[in-house]
């Protein structure tokens, strides 16, 4: 009984939370505190977060979930006398993790496809191009500080923001993480160089035509904000079944704390996102936080009713490894291709801090193991 109170109560705290932290954007953008959300020191401390929450998802996916989920199956196996040496309970894992791989698949194509428009970000009136490109001029209180230039060869893919990928098209600007844009000449092969401005991409400025430019580009952004909303919903469904699915009081809470820093930080972001492309009607984009503040919770139901006593013993076996398995494939996609491949390694341009607060997080779920097994 107590550990299903504990289940209720994570339940109830993971909705408000998320909550809480998804709507913090609606009064920072309400005060005009634009320079406040995009500010570094912001980003920094965002990124330190990430790292540490995919310290702790680590932590949590190879102490917690992948030995208990491991355990479950070949006590299955046991039951029903299946003798297989094969990593049965893996085949769980990557299916997991290669449905999530498939469904921001689709999420990023139906993206691209359906408006390209998107991705043409740059003003010709807010770049400096390097190249015979014409009709360029350079505005000398916007320039970025950032003059390196970075060559995209013709045909290649680049990034907008972290989640976004489109294919280079001609007579097109695009902009990379290195701050430079990307001009593709109609009827030259090779791509032209440029630098763009220090100016957030979602704050178009108004266009010779009175706003028309603006108004034609926020359909599409909201598109994306959708998009974006129903993959993550995706993910923390089953990041509610890790917690309905644990089987002591401890291992609930433990996977609780992995859950909630991760989730706070989304929540934070995509309201962002939300309410950016939602300010004239804000309150859609609060019904729809509240539709994704609803996936955890009910994650956690499923799991609960497939741990309680109305499921036949082998079925609830068989169904909670399983579970388990694609909830450790979410996982192992969210640590690694969400978070750590942002921050560590050759993206994370060798920030020592970063590392070491991707350590702290995997230490705090080591020690929260080891006090379980006290």
């Amino acid at each position: 009984m107590e550990i299903y109170i504990s289940k209720i109560l994570t339940a109830v705290v993971l909705f408000i939370l998320t909550m809480v932290f998804s709507l913090i954007p609606y009064f920072m953008l309400l005060r005009g505190s634009r320079s406040v959300v995009s500010s570094r020191q912001r980003d920094r401390v965002i990124a330190i977060l990430n790292c540490l929450a995919g310290g702790v998802f680590l932590g949590t996916l190879l102490l917690h979930i992948l030995s208990e989920g491991s355990e479950e199956f070949e006590e299955y196996k046991e039951k029903v006398g299946l003798k297989t040496e094969f990593p049965l309970f893996n085949l769980f894992v990557a299916g997991g993790f290669f449905l999530v791989a498939f469904v921001e698949f689709l999420a990023h194509n139906h993206l691209h496809h359906g408006s390209p428009q998107r991705f043409n970000t740059c003003d010709e009136d807010n770049a400096t191009m390097h190249g015979p490109a014409r009709g360029v001029h350079q505005p000398n209180d916007y320039v970025s500080e950032y003059h390196s230039q970075h060559q995209v060869p013709n045909g290649s893919y680049g990034a907008i923001g972290s989640s976004e990928v489109a294919q280079r098209q001609p007579g097109m600007f695009y902009q990379s993480e290195s701050n430079v844009c990307t001009y593709q000449e109609a009827d030259e092969k090779d791509s032209e160089t440029v630098t763009i401005l220090q100016k957030p991409i979602l704050n178009h400025s108004p266009s010779r035509s009175g706003g028309q430019h603006d108004n034609h580009n926020r359909h599409p952004q909201g598109v994306q904000a959708l998009l974006l909303l129903f993959a993550l919903s995706f993910h923390t469904i089953f990041d509610g079944l890790a917690v309905g699915l644990q089987t002591s009081e401890s291992e609930v809470w433990s996977v609780f704390g992995a859950i909630t820093i991760h989730k706070s930080i989304i929540a934070f972001c995509l309201g962002l996102e939300l309410f950016q492309t939602n300010q004239e009607k804000p309150w859609r984009a609060i019904l729809w936080l509240l539709f994704f503040a609803l996936m955890s919770p009910l994650g956690i139901g499923i799991g609960i009713e497939l741990t309680s006593g109305h499921v036949n013993e082998t079925a609830k076996l068989l169904a909670s490894s399983i579970l388990q398995g694609l909830a450790g494939g979410t996982f192992l996609y969210v640590t690694f291709l969400e978070i750590l491949c942002l921050h560590v390694g050759h993206y994370g341009n060798g920030n020592f801090l970063h590392v070491f607060f991707v350590l702290l997080g995997f230490v705090i779920m080591a020690a929260t193991k080891l006090l379980d097994n006290d």
